[in-house]
């Protein structure tokens, strides 16, 4: 593997502080959140609760973006309960707010998944330029004469 070829992947498996990923993450979901409370519950911000899942999913992996998820899901429900969105059974905002969590999880399990496999695709890549700079090399000592003497 090349010098060059580490640099690439330690780019990429960079480790950010999760810690404040996961506290901008929250951050972002309490925005969300307040901005969802006071537009009421005719403006739906529910797509947006996607933001800080898929950010701390994709920085911090699987389990930040879960604990996230389960955040939104949480924060979407005291928002749509403050704002005394009427509902024709009470229950139906559970059923509501566990349909988002299911959502939100799976966003977190995809975002992560993806970002496991193009960290493995970037680490094979390198091994595979690696491997295939030996066979360069094996190649030119075998053609140069002088090798063998």
């Amino acid at each position: 593997m090349t010098i060059a070829d580490m640099r690439a992947i330690m780019r990429l498996e960079r480790q950010v502080n999760c810690n404040l990923v996961d506290i901008v993450s929250l951050l972002v979901l309490l925005l969300i959140g307040w901005l969802d409370y006071i537009t009421g519950y005719e403006f739906g911000f529910f797509i947006f609760y996607f933001i800080p899942v898929a950010i701390a999913a994709w920085f911090c992996g699987r389990s930040s973006g879960l604990a996230i998820a389960f955040a939104s899901a949480f924060v979407w429900y005291i928002s749509d309960k403050y704002t005394h969105h009427p509902y024709s059974q009470a229950f139906f905002i559970y059923w509501e707010m566990f349909m988002r969590l299911i959502s939100f999880l799976t966003t977190a399990f995809t975002v992560s998944r993806i970002r496991d496999m193009l960290l493995k695709e970037e680490r094979l890549n390198a091994e595979l330029r690696a491997a295939l700079q030996q066979v360069q090399d094996l190649r030119s000592k075998i053609a140069d004469p002088e090798t063998f003497k």
